[in-house]
């Protein structure tokens, strides 16, 4: 009874994750009622575009904000919790271990490189979606289980393996193949990943 009391005081809510949830979950529904449509109505790119999402011709003209507020678009809702789920639990972890900076530092820079290889790609592409981010801290914890040990280190693989797995499946059923994007995100984040928890071992 005590150990377990004492590991629910050392449970702590990963507050940036919850708060880029929320952005994702606020940005949803502002399209939604930005755009007369219902909550639950599927969202489509070119209306995103309007909304924020990025393609490869107004990157080419100068709009590189696009890059950030596309990763806050969804195209499915089905899709879009599955993402904030994800979120949730592999954020959890890097903001746990690495700091709420370090996490937030390794979700922006992700979803940039994984935006903008998937409009680099596919230049028709309107890019949208946490995906890439989502991706990128895949590649983090990926980094992490190889450079340090955890205590729940077979829970997180677990974790990790089912949440690649299902993006894999929705990338192979909807394109055929894995998007440029979640290639591109997930190798940024395995990078920076790999430098923040080096340098925590060595600390």
């Amino acid at each position: 009874m005590l150990a377990r009391l004492r590991e629910a005081r050392r449970f702590s809510w990963p507050l940036a994750a919850c708060v880029i949830i929320s952005v994702n979950l606020l940005a949803w529904f502002a399209v939604a009622w930005a755009f007369g449509l219902s909550p639950f109505a599927r969202q489509h790119s070119l209306l995103l575009l309007r909304a924020g999402a990025v393609n490869s011709q107004l990157l080419g003209e100068g709009q590189w904000w696009r890059l950030l507020t596309s990763q806050f678009l969804h195209v499915n809702f089905p899709h879009m919790p599955f993402n904030m789920l994800a979120l949730f639990l592999l954020g959890g972890m890097l903001e746990r271990d690495l700091g709420a900076w370090r996490f937030l530092t390794l979700y922006f820079v992700s979803g940039l490189v994984g935006q903008l290889s998937g409009v680099a790609a596919t230049p028709a592409l309107i890019s949208s979606g946490a995906s890439q981010a989502v991706m990128g801290l895949a590649g983090a914890v990926s980094a992490g289980l190889l450079l340090q040990r955890h205590s729940k280190q077979t829970a997180r693989l677990l974790i990790l393996l089912i949440l690649i797995s299902v993006q894999a499946g929705l990338d192979l059923l909807t394109a055929g193949h894995i998007k440029a994007g979640h290639w591109g995100g997930f190798l940024a984040g395995a990078f920076v990943g790999y430098l923040f928890y080096r340098r925590k071992r060595g600390a």
